[in-house]
């Protein structure tokens, strides 16, 4: 297949996945509105028993940001196969001649653009009323860094798409993943709330180098070493996710769907 029919064929998947997100507005809303809820939440509780300045108030908004779309791109392939085994159409599409590697490609990087829209409709009032135009402008290499930032939980989520092929209990599954993400994000909380030997755990862990990235850059710091961290990250996880979805998709090509 030409490079231009390969861009066509990932143009047209990448079209329906908007289509279908297009019905749900509803979601699209929630995404945005969602740190507001939680992180205003937490701010009115905590101001019964201190002082929540606004520096540590963005700290938060962003930290839920990074958590919310870290869990909606882990959860997306797989998403996207239990729906397609659902309605039946799973063993017709992975015998199709397109690889399943474009179309959940074309429907993760879809739900790229969706969170990087939302990460910027939602913070654009908040970093503007602290910042002003500098932190307008802050957010450009922060939505870069939030695009890098969505590779290594991409090929986190390839692997899960392999594993949700062999599992029918697919919402439990997401739960514990939800549950991970939000533990070892470090996105939310200090780390010293936490045992030393997860503090390990959580500083490999792409959300927390997002995190920190980000943050780093919406504060005016600069770019924190993080991202050569992130970086790495990105090879790391893409290639377990290739490997992970690889091995299990053959199994499945050699004795079917159970």
């Amino acid at each position: 297949m030409k490079i231009t029919d390969r861009l066509s064929l990932l143009w047209a998947i990448m079209i329906n996945e908007f289509k279908i997100i297009s019905r749900e507005p509803g979601g699209l809303i929630i995404l945005i509105i969602m740190p507001y809820l939680v992180a205003g939440g937490m701010a009115v509780m905590a101001s019964f028993f201190t002082r929540v300045s606004g520096v540590n108030f963005i700290r938060q908004f962003i930290g839920f940001e990074i958590l919310t779309v870290s869990v909606i791109m882990v959860q997306t392939g797989a998403r996207f196969l239990n729906e397609e085994r659902n309605g039946g159409r799973l063993e017709a599409l992975m015998a199709t001649p397109v690889s399943m590697y474009m179309v959940l490609f074309a429907t993760s990087m879809v739900m790229v653009i969706v969170n990087v829209g939302a990460y910027v409709i939602a913070s654009l009032p908040i970093i503007y009323s602290a910042f002003g135009l500098s932190g307008l402008i802050r957010l450009i290499p922060s939505m870069v860094v939030i695009i890098i930032g969505l590779m290594p939980l991409y090929g986190i989520g390839l692997a899960l798409a392999g594993i949700v092929i062999r599992i029918r209990d697919v919402d439990s599954l997401m739960n514990v993943i939800t549950s991970l993400i939000t533990v070892l994000s470090g996105a939310t909380y200090p780390l010293y709330v936490l045992p030393k030997w997860v503090d390990l755990i959580v500083m490999a862990m792409p959300m927390y180098q997002l995190y920190q990235t980000t943050i780093s850059i919406i504060m005016g710091s600069g770019i924190s070493t993080l991202i050569y961290s992130l970086v790495a990250s990105t090879i790391a996880y893409l290639m377990l996710g290739v490997f992970t979805y690889d091995r299990i998709e053959r199994g499945i090509l050699k004795n079917g769907i159970k």
